[in-house]
């Protein structure tokens, strides 16, 4: 009993310095978001320097940044709906339907994952050009669309794959249709893992940053392609800076404690093949 009772003290105490690790740097960005200029290079951190919230005004009400933490979620939600919708359409088909060559269907699916974003930069440039959607945020929906759509199919396979089909044969035994099966039976099955993928995708697309930069301009632009501003050619606005990539934190942050008792179970299930 001792050994079990130590061995969990060790369990905890590493769980512990885990998360100071982790968030540390969080917990010093939000300090110097909140201390005036003059303080942002004293060593150690002024921890206990007057509190000034001039940073977030200065965001909130003096730049445009709302709007680009705007565009940042409606992107986001309309690049989940649809990467959900479809994905999840097609990730139950390949599960329970027998197709020829299906692994080389599912290795050519994630293909669109293997590379990094830089190598379908100039095609899908071109692609938005000829289409009028640059700096727009239906392209860039579009675009986040094609980016994580893969991801999304890939997860969703793991998670029908692992439910039981003999309880979706047994409902269309009693009559039940095959959208109704889908519908009625396999999802809330794999309720979990739908919880699981849609918040990835929604922080994945939330997080992009690449093409957000070069398919935009102002109309819309979202908040990681907006913090670079804060770096100026002779100064760096530190506290502007924190204070923007605090409130970008806030709604991922909300969004994932809101579903964080799916997450455990559906991170957990799904990659049996």
């Amino acid at each position: 009993m001792a050994g079990k009772r130590l061995e969990r003290y060790l369990v905890y105490l590493a769980l512990v310095l885990m998360a100071v690790v982790v968030l540390f740097p969080l917990a010093l960005m939000f300090r110097i978001s909140l201390i005036e200029p003059k303080h942002f290079f004293d060593v150690p951190v002024s921890w206990f320097a007057p509190v000034t919230v001039d940073h977030y005004r200065h965001v909130l009400i003096d730049s445009p940044f709302p709007k680009y933490l705007a565009n940042s979620l409606i992107v986001s939600l309309a690049t989940t709906a649809i990467v959900m919708f479809a994905g999840t359409l097609a990730a139950f088909a390949l599960a329970r339907h027998r197709a020829k060559n299906k692994d080389g269907l599912l290795f050519f699916v994630l293909s669109t994952r293997m590379g990094p974003p830089v190598v379908f930069a100039v095609p899908m440039y071109v692609m938005m050009i000829n289409m009028n959607m640059i700096d727009s945020r239906l392209g860039l929906i579009l675009l986040n669309t094609f980016a994580n759509l893969a991801f999304a199919i890939w997860l969703m396979y793991g998670f029908f794959k692992d439910t039981p089909p003999e309880v979706e044969e047994a409902a269309m035994l009693d009559g039940l249709g095959e959208f109704g099966v889908f519908t009625r039976i396999s999802l809330p099955m794999v309720t979990s893992g739908l919880v699981a993928t849609a918040t990835l995708v929604f922080i994945m697309t939330w997080n992009e940053f690449f093409y957000a930069l070069i398919m935009t301009r102002d109309v819309a632009k979202t908040f990681p392609a907006q913090v670079p501003s804060f770096f100026g050619a002779f100064a760096v606005d530190w506290g502007g800076m924190f204070a923007a990539s605090w409130l970008g934190i806030l709604i991922p942050l909300i969004f994932g404690m809101a579903v964080r008792k799916y997450l455990a179970r559906g991170l957990t299930m799904g990659f049996t093949q």
